[in-house]
């Protein structure tokens, strides 16, 4: 009987040891593509594009996602240009965080020479404006967005898989009006 204790208490302390090893890494990559790893991300308007990565859960598969993930956001890194108090820059930061897309946020307002760059990539200023690799899209349009992001490899959101038939709250709710427009702010 005390061999079993033991062994019991060996394995319960292994379990215990890996759980306490879990946590998240982040990976900052800045302008110049220097990379620095960290166990918190960086300050908001930092400038770094960010990569994270849970650590410590012996997942195999979620590791491989990872891998394939920073393979995407290297050859296709998404970066959005936003101003404060924008609408639609806030429909767009939570899109892409809702679909775990690593990006970079740049802020328009707070950086003229951002500003300038921009207009010379693109020919003029828009928020929100995204990038997503080379392509360019000026403003936020939910379909066109998704459309790029899969056309680019990033996976695409996760479904719970409930059908609108089996939640009953989803019945009695009024449909969502979508005009289609999407108004964009301009500098």
């Amino acid at each position: 009987m005390g061999r079993i204790n033991q062994w019991l208490v060996v394995a319960l302390a292994a379990i215990g040891f890996s759980a306490a090893q879990a946590g998240t890494l982040y990976k900052w990559v800045d302008k110049n593509g220097n990379v620095s790893y960290h166990d918190q991300p960086p300050p908001d308007g930092a400038g770094y594009r960010v990569e994270e990565k849970v650590i410590g859960d012996g997942k195999k598969s979620r590791e491989k996602e990872d891998e394939t993930l920073a393979k995407i956001a290297e050859k296709f890194p998404v970066v959005l240009y936003s101003v404060p108090d924008c609408g639609s820059c806030d429909l767009a930061r939570v899109y892409l965080q809702k679909r775990k897309v690593p990006f970079t946020e740049q802020n328009l307002n707070a950086n003229p020479d951002l500003q300038q760059t921009l207009k010379k990539k693109i020919g003029s200023l828009s928020a929100p404006t995204i990038m997503v690799g080379e392509k360019v899209m000026k403003g936020y349009v939910e379909s066109l967005l998704d459309g790029e992001l899969d056309t680019a490899g990033y996976p695409k959101m996760e479904t719970s898989g409930a059908s609108a038939g089996e939640n009953p709250e989803k019945e009695n709710s009024p449909a969502p009006i979508e005009s289609g427009y999407r108004p964009t702010r301009r500098y």
